[in-house]
């Protein structure tokens, strides 16, 4: 199953749209009939590695976007009026990084909505938001991890993992430009300097 649910959303019922993926299609089916109600709405997908890649790196990515939330703190106070505009262009970003790595991996880019919206409500709480809201503030890994300690942070995980694969197959790390950002935070002891103009490119 992948996609943007909040447990306790959802056990409020409301409106929720995921996707179950898996190799037969007759289970799934079988799977959504006991499962779907007229507020858990289900897609199904055979495409297990395009479902599963996006929702995963959605916790990296949602470290990313937070950093503008902890930027505009070190600027204005923590507790400040959030800036969107940061968010969004992270956001952007972000969505762009993770269809490169999924149309890599040879999974369906229409997994990537999936992702993104996923990422969507990941970034308005959570551990992840607070990890990123942290290092945004300037602190560097071990001590935003102090900060933190004895929370499991996906996020971390997931941004090594991906950026060792793609250092295996000899990646282009200028595709990637925000990830790798986040790498060298979690790996190199740097703070925040998010490289906006690697983000820009002509359409």
């Amino acid at each position: 199953m992948g996609g943007p649910c909040i447990s306790f959303e959802l056990a409020d019922r409301h409106h929720t749209l995921v996707a179950f993926c898996g190799h037969n299609r007759k289970d799934l089916e079988t799977i959504k009939s006991f499962l779907a109600t007229d507020y858990y709405h289900i897609n199904l997908t055979e495409d297990v590695t395009g479902l599963e890649m996006a929702v995963a790196l959605k916790n990296a990515y949602a470290l990313g976007v937070s950093l503008a939330i902890g930027m505009a703190e070190r600027k204005n106070g923590v507790g400040c009026q959030e800036e969107y505009n940061p968010q969004a262009g992270l956001f952007a970003q972000s969505a762009r990084e993770m269809g490169r790595l999924l149309e890599m991996a040879g999974g369906d880019s229409r997994q990537i909505l999936y992702g993104t919206g996923d990422l969507y409500v990941t970034v308005f709480g959570g551990r992840t938001r607070k990890i990123g809201t942290l290092l945004g503030r300037g602190l560097t890994y071990p001590e935003a991890r102090e900060e933190l300690s004895g929370v499991t942070l996906e996020s971390v995980a997931v941004t090594k993992v991906v950026i060792e694969a793609l250092k295996c197959r000899n990646a282009d790390m200028g595709q990637y430009p925000l990830l790798y950002h986040i790498y060298q935070m979690l790996t190199e002891n740097m703070t925040v300097d998010v490289p906006w103009q690697a983000f820009e490119e002509s359409l």
